[in-house]
């Protein structure tokens, strides 16, 4: 029955010391950056803007690359659209080309005295 209790308590110490843990982290880690040289901030501030260039550069990248992109996809839908217009027109030409074709079948097939298989 004790041990309930003492489970209890011991959590309730983990907790404290935790927090006590952190605190003095915190303080710390304030410390510190209160104590920092110039140098260290100039530093800090270089690296920065180091770190901005690169995201700049690299998004200027990106975006030339998207812009390359969307030019070839533009290409592309162009030369789709011609070739469904190109298949389109061949298409109508055969269908209108067939009857012609079949029309002379049955002529020399009279001619032949065949039978006409339709």
């Amino acid at each position: 029955m004790f041990e309930i209790f003492q489970d209890q308590d011991n959590e309730f110490i983990e907790k404290q010391t935790k927090s006590k843990k952190i605190k003095r982290l915190t303080k710390s880690i304030l410390l510190k950056n209160k104590e920092k040289p110039d140098g260290k901030i100039k530093r800090n501030e270089q690296t920065v803007f180091s770190m901005l260039e690169t995201l700049i550069k690299e998004e200027k990248e990106l975006l030339n690359q998207k812009n390359q992109l969307l030019d070839m996809e533009e290409i592309l839908k162009k030369r789709i659209i011609d070739e469904i217009e190109t298949k389109k027109t061949r298409v109508t030409y055969l269908q209108e080309e067939l009857p012609t074709i079949k029309q002379r079948c049955e002529q020399l097939a009279k001619v032949l005295e065949m039978p006409i298989v339709k």
